[in-house]
Parts: structure tokens; C-alpha cells; sequence
């Protein structure tokens, strides 16, 4: 037991000669438990001016806010943690468990790594697969050729942890909350999230460039807003095309010739310039979700022969793997997902079979 203010006016008293009234020293605002080293340091003569009243003080509160935060978190806060990282362009990035543990409780939130699959709980680790990366010297058609079989391994991966780990627990009861974390190939996001669950309370991070740091920013103004319109307005036939110009901008030019006749959509911010961070916000994800959603829903309506719908996607990972989770395979139309490889946009990889 360590007083902050010192228990007595007397002068050997560390920070005893603070004006706090004696009768409150005894109190609890006053002490802090220690192991005997750490009291011993704090009291020392020469530590004195480090350990002040107003730093104690602050430790104090800041400890006491923690565990005032932590054990307020009943057991319906709890989120089972999917994490699944691989590397894009030769990169890798930081994607610990304790990253995980950091912005899952900055949203009020414990995790659970289901300990029963593995010491790392729910995890995909893609890096060691063969093919990630294509040469620059590498042709399109030659890179595409290249990446099939890193995406035919990758899928096979992500569809083991996900059926059966991931999917075991939602069946049991025992996964009431999902957290999910991506960083991979937008293809390979999209696919995971075809995986996930819709009806269970999800939350998709995102990782932050200028924090890096995958933790929400606190709301600081007016979140981004996102808008779907006809690009290219053709009759709709069994094919069409979505460009979705959120992080980046895909020019027109940059379509492939062969869907250069399709009637083109595209999915953009409204009133904001496209850029890698637009995603500042959890509820600028919220509201891509929202366009998404009801961009796929009025195809129901406006394109009811549409049985393919190639997409173009210059989008954060988070929104890949948002994307992936709004697809009803059984409702909406197959989504054949592009990747730029040596310059062109080609197709990589099919999410849900071909409706009609």
C-alpha cells in the first residue's frame, strides 16, 4: 500500500509536503498497490521530482480507467477474431493478435481466438504460398496464369478455417460476434467474405495508412458518402459491368475490350475525391455497405437476365471483404472479380456460381 501524498506533513515524508488536508491521505484517491521494488522506487530520495503527485496521479487513473472498461465488458461483447493476412505486391504488414486485441477493445469489445483450433485463434497465413507476386517483366496473360494457382491454394486455405473452424462455432452457438481482419489479394477478400455468415453481428477493420494501426479513428465529422450510377447505359443483357472507384480511380481506357459493349455501373464517394484512406471512419464503411447492398438489390429489378457481373475494384480491403459479405450467391448475380496484374485489369477469380 503506497500513498501518493505522503502519509505525514513530515518533511521525510515523500510528497508529504503537499497541500492535500491529512485527513484525506489515508483515503482511497490517495493510494496505489505496489509490489515492495516499485514502492521503493517511487519514495526513493532522487526519484522524486520524476514521481510527482500529478504523475502518480495519472497512472492511477489511467490503470483504473482500464479496468473500469474491461470488466464493464459483459459476456455479449465478446467477438470471435478471424485474421487473415498475406502478403500484396511482395508487402506484408503487421496483423499480431495483439493488434487485433488493441482495436477490438477501442470499439468496446473482448476477443476470443477460439484457443481450441490453435494458439492464434482463427487465422489464414497466406505468406508462405507460392505465386503472390508476379514479375514486372511479366505480361498480363502471363501473370493471370501465374496467380491461378496461388488463388487455387489460397481459396483452399481460407475455405478450410472458415467452414471448418469458423463455421463449427456459429453452428455450436458458441460464435455469437465475428471481428474480421484482411489484409490479402482483393480477390481472396471478397471470397472470404462470401464465407461469413450474414446473419451474424460482423464487424470488417480496416487498416489505417497514416496510423498504421488497424483501430477505428474516433468519429471526427461528417462521414463519407457513397453513390451508384449508370456509366454506360446500354440494355441490360446477361452480363454487365460495376466499376467501384473508392480508393483509386479506374479509367475508362483501363477497362478490358471485352467488356468495352456491357452496360457499366459505378460505384463512387459522393462529393469527396477518391484516395487510400477514404475509409477514415467505421461508418464510411457502413455506408459503402449501405450503396452495395442497394446497388445489388435494384439489379434485382432494373436487370432480371443479369446472370454475371464483372467488377473492377479499386477499394480498400475492408470493402473487398464487405463486398463479399453482401452477395446472396442464390439471389444476386455471379461476381467475376478483376485484379490488376502487369498493367491490365484481368479476371481472377468467381464468386458464386452463375445464376439463371
Amino acid at each position: 500500500m503506497a500513498h501518493i501524498v505522503g502519509q505525514s506533513t513530515d518533511a521525510r515524508s515523500p510528497r508529504g509536503g503537499h497541500p492535500l488536508n491529512p485527513d484525506l491521505r489515508d483515503s482511497a484517491d490517495n493510494l496505489m498497490l505496489l509490489c515492495a521494488d516499485e514502492h521503493a522506487e517511487i519514495d526513493a530520495q532522487g526519484a522524486l521530482d520524476v514521481f510527482t503527485v500529478e504523475r502518480l496521479r495519472r497512472l492511477k487513473l489511467e490503470h483504473e480507467d482500464r479496468i473500469r472498461h474491461v470488466t464493464g465488458l459483459g459476456p455479449h461483447r465478446a467477438t470471435t477474431v478471424v485474421r487473415v493476412v498475406g502478403s500484396v505486391h511482395g508487402q506484408a504488414v503487421e496483423l499480431s493478435r495483439s493488434a487485433a486485441v488493441d482495436a477490438v477493445t477501442a470499439l468496446s469489445r473482448f476477443p476470443l481466438f477460439l484457443e481450441s483450433y490453435s494458439r492464434h485463434g482463427v487465422e489464414v497465413d497466406l505468406r508462405h504460398l507460392p505465386g503472390e507476386y508476379c514479375a514486372p517483366s511479366q505480361d498480363a496473360r502471363s501473370a493471370a496464369a501465374e496467380s491461378r494457382s496461388y488463388y487455387r491454394y489460397a481459396t483452399r486455405a481460407i475455405n478450410e478455417v472458415i467452414k471448418n473452424q469458423l463455421r463449427a462455432g456459429i453452428d455450436r452457438g458458441t460464435v455469437q460476434h465475428v471481428s474480421v481482419f484482411g489484409f490479402a489479394r482483393l480477390p481472396l477478400l471478397v471470397h472470404l467474405g462470401s464465407l461469413l455468415d450474414d446473419t451474424v453481428p460482423t464487424d470488417v477493420y480496416q487498416r489505417h495508412r497514416h496510423e498504421q494501426s488497424w483501430i477505428w479513428p474516433l468519429e471526427d465529422g461528417p462521414t463519407t458518402e457513397f453513390t451508384v450510377h449508370v456509366d454506360q447505359d446500354v440494355p441490360a443483357g446477361e452480363e454487365a459491368v460495376v466499376v467501384m472507384n473508392v480508393s483509386g480511380t479506374i479509367a475508362r481506357r483501363e477497362i478490358p475490350s471485352g467488356l468495352a459493349t456491357l452496360r457499366r455501373y459505378e460505384i463512387s464517394p459522393v462529393n469527396a475525391p477518391t484516395h487510400p484512406d477514404i475509409l477514415r471512419q467505421q461508418t464510411a464503411l457502413q455506408s459503402l455497405e449501405h450503396t452495395i447492398r442497394r446497388f445489388l438489390a435494384s439489379l434485382e429489378i432494373e436487370a432480371k437476365t443479369l446472370r454475371r457481373l464483372h467488377v473492377l475494384p479499386a477499394v480498400p480491403m475492408s470493402a473487398a471483404v464487405t463486398l463479399g459479405r453482401t452477395h446472396h450467391p442464390q439471389v444476386h448475380p455471379q461476381l467475376v472479380i478483376y485484379e490488376r496484374l502487369a498493367g491490365q485489369y484481368v479476371p481472377t477469380l468467381e464468386v458464386g456460381p452463375a445464376t439463371g
